[in-house]
């Protein structure tokens, strides 16, 4: 019996709609990144499992279960992509040769996780850093750049929400409070864990034992000092100012140890209990971390699939502009001839290559939602005509090839 293969559990295969979203979103991001000046670079997907350990933190649970690693070898499948353009700005010495950069990636991610809705072992992000300067002015810039491409990719029903962590200090006397105050029996089994080396995750568990223990602990911004305070609250004076409407949560946290002071989540309703689309924040400290000069530095990353998800299907259809349909095998040199003048007007067209009847190349034209079909008969073409059928309308007229591309770019 022929073994059967499928796709590895936690991979998606995206078929011809799906991968048309996919570009869309991508090309919708890219003209964002343009308005707001960041330029892309695209990095190998494979890095040092040191960069992780170090830059993400060591006790983290991408770094403690969830990184695929090449057997034998110090080499590993990138589970994110803030470190890794990290990575590249200090190898390539960038501070030399300018004191801000603004870049942007698309790429596939990888991490060994139980899949569920929402979560994949290989997924893309869509990301940005913005790397050389502390200004708040710049996390709402940062905060804004992701909230404009959700909406312009059309995800609706989303809520923002903020945190600060504060400054370095501020976040390890905020994590030995936590530590303190929590009480291990009452946590599930992982947050017990994580309560005594990485205390602020049991703030963004979702489990119900652990979200009362949370709540039981009445949290606000008291961890912080007097200049994070202050920070904090220009960020939401920038925020209210700029008509951004947000929610602000003590116990938002993100899962890297490389995060201080502003952290945000953009959410959406649509995906259920893994509901963030994409999220970031500052990184102060990552440069130094990872032995480059110390500069401040801001990011995100957006979760593609969960943008699919979040959009579903019904306000997207990829359709051709043109159907070149042929009377019999007499015009069909003829017929490809137009379609491929067409094409070089840049007009997207399809073409029948199975012989059909009129009547059924028709019914072909209309089930794939395309409004103008070009039908190419003997009789027209001793004319040098051709006739031009609007879908839509059901009408249709006789054209001249000569003036085809003109009459379509006039009623279209």
């Amino acid at each position: 019996m022929k073994k059967i293969y499928s796709n590895i559990r936690g991979t998606s295969d995206f078929d011809t709609f799906d991968s048309f979203i996919f570009s869309r979103i991508c090309k919708k991001a890219r003209s964002a990144f343009n308005i707001f000046g960041y330029q892309e670079i695209i990095l190998p997907i494979l890095e040092e499992k040191g960069l992780f350990a170090k830059g993400v933190g060591q006790v983290t649970d991408i770094v403690q279960g969830q990184i695929f690693e090449l057997k034998g070898k110090d080499i590993v499948l990138r589970p994110e992509g803030t470190a890794q353009v990290i990575r590249y700005y200090i190898q390539n010495s960038l501070h030399k040769k300018s004191d801000f950069h603004k870049f942007f990636y698309i790429g596939p991610m990888f991490r060994r996780e139980r899949p569920q809705k929402g979560r994949f072992r290989q997924f893309h992000h869509i990301g940005a850093e913005a790397i050389g300067s502390d200004s708040i002015y710049l996390d709402v810039e940062v905060i804004m750049l992701a909230l404009k491409i959700s909406a312009e990719c059309g995800i609706k029903d989303t809520e923002l929400k903020i945190n600060s962590l504060g400054c370095a200090d501020d976040k390890r006397k905020f994590s030995e409070y936590i530590k303190k105050s929590l009480k291990p029996a009452t946590l599930c089994a992982a947050c017990k864990t994580r309560s005594t080396h990485q205390a602020l995750r049991v703030l963004d568990c979702k489990r119900p034992e652990c979200i009362k223990a949370v709540k039981d602990l009445n949290l606000g911004q008291n961890s912080l000092c007097q200049a994070c305070q202050e920070q904090f609250k220009k960020l939401r004076s920038i925020l209210d100012d700029a008509g951004v409407k947000y929610t602000s949560v003590p116990t938002l946290v993100r899962g890297l140890d490389y995060y201080t002071n502003t952290v945000f989540e953009i959410t959406s309703s649509k995906l259920g209990s893994q509901d963030a689309v994409g999220a970031g924040g500052r990184y102060n400290n990552l440069m130094k971390t990872l032995g480059g000069p110390d500069i401040p530095a801001i990011g995100f990353a957006l979760g593609l699939e969960r943008m699919l998800i979040a959009l579903g299907s019904k306000d997207f259809k990829q359709k051709p502009d043109i159907f070149v349909a042929t009377i019999d095998k007499t015009t069909v040199a003829k017929g490809f001839e137009i379609l491929t003048r067409l094409r070089e007007a840049d007009l997207s067209c399809v073409f029948e290559y199975q012989q059909k009847t009129l009547k059924a190349q028709l019914r072909s034209a209309q089930k794939k939602g395309i409004r103008f079909v070009v039908i190419v008969g003997e009789d027209e073409l001793k004319e040098g005509s051709v006739i031009l059928k609007d879908m839509d309308k059901s009408v249709q007229t006789k054209v001249k090839i000569d003036n085809l591309i003109l009459e379509i770019e006039k009623i279209s």
